[in-house]
């Protein structure tokens, strides 16, 4: 069967201010009743279980008794199904190179080391920083700070656009999968 998951991923919060904004987060989600802690930190994750006000992430009436939310702030790659990837689009000309798995291939490494790398675009020449760039079927993003929920239906939108809300704004990628 294996675990399902969405993750919100917040493109614009900086290693600096992710602990914040984590904490924020959980604070919004216990006093909205959407969520309550569900003890101590696990993975470095803060976990929560769904809470009476559940339905306003999912549609889902009742709690499986396996779903639940994980604030995960630090560095961190956020991916969505093994085996479904996406090539990397340049985020100012559109392009879409599939050839160029070698090059993001360092710079994934480099990001994960340092939290910091570029890429040129094989088409416009622009050098780009990792995570600004796009990617197909939004499989990968590079963040400090990811909303994690496992094992549940779908998110709402309204969920999403309200949490995007108390992430100030922020521009934030939904990743989802299977492992």
């Amino acid at each position: 069967m294996g675990d399902t998951f969405q993750t919100i991923a917040d493109l614009e919060a900086t290693a600096e201010e992710a602990g914040a904004l984590g904490e924020r987060v959980g604070a919004w989600l216990v006093g909205e009743g959407i969520a309550v802690p569900a003890g101590d930190l696990m993975d470095d994750k803060a976990w929560y279980v769904p809470g009476p006000r559940w339905t306003h992430v999912t549609d889902e009436r009742r709690h499986l008794g396996t779903d639940g939310l994980a604030v995960v702030t630090g560095r961190t790659v956020f991916f969505g199904s093994p085996g479904k990837g996406g090539s990397p689009i340049c985020p100012h000309c559109a392009t879409v190179d599939p050839d160029e798995r070698a090059v993001f291939s360092t710079a994934m490494d480099t990001w994960w080391r340092t939290g910091a790398a570029d890429v040129p675009c094989p088409a416009c020449r622009r050098t780009v920083p990792l995570a600004a760039w796009e990617w197909e079927n939004d499989f990968f993003a590079f963040a400090y700070l990811g909303i994690e929920h496992w094992n549940g239906p779908f998110l709402r939108p309204g969920f999403i656009a309200e949490l995007t809300e108390v992430l100030g704004g922020h521009r934030t990628r939904l990743l989802a999968g299977k492992l």
